[in-house]
């Protein structure tokens, strides 16, 4: 089956599809569904036997990578991709079976995502240093990335990443229910309806061809099942392990509801991402003002500005860590001091 789909109009705006929902019933789109055109926007690349979509932009070093959540693909970047073209080579790619690429090996677990995107990189010809973006999941691939291939990797940006141990640490009642049923190997999946909106009207119809193909629900849902597994060697990492310039940007809303525990476990979700921050004795935490989980559809002047950041090597001003306060990052050229604990005590910002 071909899978191929739509060239993009340069001004895409991002498609944001970290956080889903499921859905019951309904199967994938028919290949010549009014509104999906027949193209890919970037090249497809053999890696072991299947072809992988790669996105890239620009030239000159580093090379900054973006790395979708569950369910994501090349597309959700492209606004973020456009802002940070000038500064440098910018690459979005889809993971095996999401996109326009090939379905891949199973189990979809970390560490093959991983071992795959470092052989895509070296066939499609992109050399390091590398800056690696992740958004949730993807935050998890270029942590371990960063740490398989640590001469590589020059920098990393962390949006309201995953934590290796959030299931252990997170209440039941806590998890989305799409997460939940995906590990249960649920329905199909489909991303909220305000995140398809955030794409220009010539290109929803093609994401949601691809994202309702059966090669990206099973793609999907193998990741979610091998998650907790497959994250063991990140549990691993203490502070100041990553050689790297890190920039850990969580979201300011709070996205598991009003009540009490909601609050309490939200709190605990921003102390998971100051932690995350500790990694590396080079770092800064912001948390993005007027934004939910997905950043880069919400904020993507603060995500371009997170990069320039984090390749910046020596002109970056390093601080350490500090385990009780965060930036609140209003916008790109101001930055607002806050304590945590006195933005968290505001309660949720759904």
């Amino acid at each position: 089956m071909d899978y191929r789909c739509p060239s993009l109009p340069g001004a895409l705006r991002t498609l944001a599809i970290g956080l889903v929902v499921l859905i019951a019933g309904s199967g994938a789109a028919a290949a010549s569904e009014p509104g999906v055109l027949e193209t890919y926007p970037g090249e497809l690349i053999d890696v072991d036997g299947h072809a992988m979509h790669i996105h890239c932009v620009g030239s000159g070093h580093p090379v900054t990578l973006f790395e979708s959540g569950l369910g994501g693909f090349s597309l959700e970047w492209g606004e973020v991709q456009r802002r940070v073209a000038g500064q440098g080579r910018v690459c979005a790619y889809d993971r095996a079976g999401y996109g326009w690429s090939d379905p891949g090996p199973m189990p979809r677990t970390v560490t093959r995502n991983v071992v795959e995107l470092h052989r895509l990189l070296e066939a499609a010809g992109e050399t390091p240093p590398y800056v690696l973006v992740g958004h949730s999941y993807g935050g998890i691939i270029v942590r371990l990335f960063a740490q398989s291939y640590p001469d590589e990797v020059a920098g990393l940006v962390l949006l309201d990443a995953s934590a290796p141990d959030q299931f252990s640490r997170l209440p039941d009642t806590a998890l989305p229910r799409a997460l939940i049923a995906a590990a249960r190997g649920g329905a199909p999946l489909r991303t909220a309806p305000r995140l398809v909106a955030a794409l220009d009207a010539d290109v929803r119809t093609t994401a949601m061809h691809l994202m309702m193909l059966p090669k990206a629900r099973l793609a999907y849902r193998s990741e979610m099942a091998h998650f907790e597994r497959a994250t063991t060697a990140l549990r691993s990492q203490r502070d100041g392990a990553l050689d790297v310039q890190l920039v850990v940007v969580s979201r300011s809303r709070n996205m598991f509801g009003r009540s009490a525990e909601a609050i309490r476990t939200e709190s605990l979700w921003q102390q998971m991402q100051r932690e995350m921050a500790a990694l590396s004795t080079r770092s800064d935490h912001w948390m993005a003002a007027d934004s939910g989980h997905v950043i880069h559809a919400d904020r993507p002047d603060l995500v371009a500005l997170a990069v320039r950041e984090a390749a910046a090597y020596g002109q970056f001003n390093p601080r350490a860590p500090d385990a009780s306060s965060v930036r609140l990052v209003l916008s790109a050229h101001e930055f607002v001091p806050s304590n945590w604990h006195g933005i968290a005590a505001q309660g949720p910002n759904l």
